[in-house]
């Protein structure tokens, strides 16, 4: 039986895309998933996200909220699909309206604004599910555990990018975030870069991204002279660097969306915690919570 069609409005960072992937493999199981999505779920891709497809959201979204009537070109796109559901933090009564006359779809949104959820100190994702499945998914259920599905051919462009920097399963450190106030200080990653190197006898990679570009000097100050330890030499693009996880041993990093990313490329996971909760921010179940205990980190 042909699956019926689906589309999914997302917004937001890496990290807020990581978090819907579980609402996205359940919404995918019972139909064909299209994600009309900001910039982190185009760079994922459809084969990552295991879904159906991705489309860039802003021209979609920027014509609906126009007061200007829906072109022929966008009014066929909505009518392929028999529900829509908004991922957004925010309802917005006026879209939603818009939708359901211009679809035809069951247009669905989460029950309950963002903010009030985050009272409930529960995990991020789940708000996803259940606005996905209008009712909570069991403790045991598959979909909790979503990971981003990395092929043969992506594990093997991972081989061969390690190979390239002579760092064969390494141990990956993240030392960054989008929020400085989020990060563990560069001395508590360079000692983990040290005893990680010196009790596992493997190598360790650095890894960075646009939030550490303007303070990359001081990264890699902090990290020079570690034998074992190598500082990414550029920043790698999100499917590059799904490659580079799949082939590592574990990885060390902030709360932030790379954090997130490795644990969703299935890599062991230690995360540091220390302005945010991470009951509801942490990547998923199985991850290593490290904080900040009298004055140290642990």
């Amino acid at each position: 039986m042909e699956k019926q069609a689906t589309l999914v409005l997302a917004a937001g960072s890496l990290g807020d895309a990581l978090l819907t992937l579980p609402a996205l493999r359940l919404l995918e199981s019972r139909s064909e998933v299209t994600v009309a999505g900001t910039a982190p779920y185009q760079s994922l891709g459809a084969d990552l996200l295991g879904i159906h497809h991705v489309v860039p959201l802003d021209p979609l979204l920027q014509t609906l909220l126009s007061s200007s009537p829906l072109d022929s070109k966008n009014q066929e796109f909505l009518k392929q699909f028999r529900d829509i559901h908004l991922f957004f933090k925010e309802k917005d009564a006026a879209l939603l309206e818009k939708l359901a006359v211009l679809s035809g779809a069951q247009v669905h949104c989460p029950a309950k604004p963002f903010a009030e959820f985050l009272k409930e100190a529960r995990w991020a994702a789940e708000y996803w599910l259940e606005a996905a499945f209008a009712c909570p998914l069991a403790p045991d259920s598959p979909f909790r555990q979503a990971k981003l599905q990395i092929d043969g051919a992506l594990r093997q462009r991972g081989a061969f990018i390690l190979n390239s920097l002579a760092a064969a399963s390494p141990l990956v450190i993240h030392p960054g975030s989008g929020s400085p106030a989020k990060n563990a200080p560069l001395s508590f990653f360079r000692s983990a870069a040290e005893r990680a190197a010196k009790e596992s006898a493997r190598q360790v990679l650095v890894v960075w991204g646009e939030a550490e570009q303007q303070n990359l000097s001081s990264l890699k100050e902090a990290f020079a002279g570690i034998p074992q330890v190598k500082v990414l030499p550029e920043i790698l693009p999100l499917k590059d660097l799904a490659a580079v996880f799949s082939q590592s041993s574990a990885y060390l990093g902030n709360d932030s969306g790379v954090t997130q990313f490795a644990s969703a490329c299935g890599l062991r996971t230690f995360a540091v915690f220390n302005t945010t909760d991470a009951r509801i921010w942490g990547p998923q179940a199985d991850f290593i919570l490290l904080s900040m205990l009298n004055g140290n980190w642990h």
